[in-house]
């Protein structure tokens, strides 16, 4: 098993409890660790037999821009639900971090799912 990261995806959007944070974009900063059996890529070289990272990183950038929550912990299961999608991936951890809800500290959430979870 290897894991495939996604590392610093900082994205504009529209996602939060407040009517300040529905109506003007903020930064969202998403990393992404998906956990894969991709063996067959180690002897074959071809990316079909792993995790294609620049189909994951729009999927990533789809959801966050397309959707709105009210909390980033949806937001974060969203991302799971979608990116375990691919069979392929047996576990997805993703970090969201609001980079500008205050001036000092980031605040953020950290989830793992699997795929007998998601």
């Amino acid at each position: 098993m290897s894991k495939i990261y996604l590392k610093d995806l900082v994205i504009d959007a529209k996602h939060g409890v407040y009517d300040h944070e529905k109506t003007t974009e903020q930064r969202f900063k998403i990393d992404l660790t998906l956990e894969v059996d991709n063996e067959s890529a180690f002897e074959s070289d071809d990316v079909s037999d792993t995790i294609d990272y620049a189909y994951v990183r729009q999927t990533v950038i789809n959801t966050v821009q397309t959707t709105s929550f009210n909390l980033i912990e949806r937001l974060a299961q969203e991302i799971a639900d979608q990116v375990l999608d691919d069979k392929r991936i047996l576990a997805a951890t993703v970090a969201i971090y609001k980079l500008d809800a205050f001036e000092t500290g980031i605040p953020g959430i950290e989830i793992t799912c699997t795929q007998n979870q998601s």
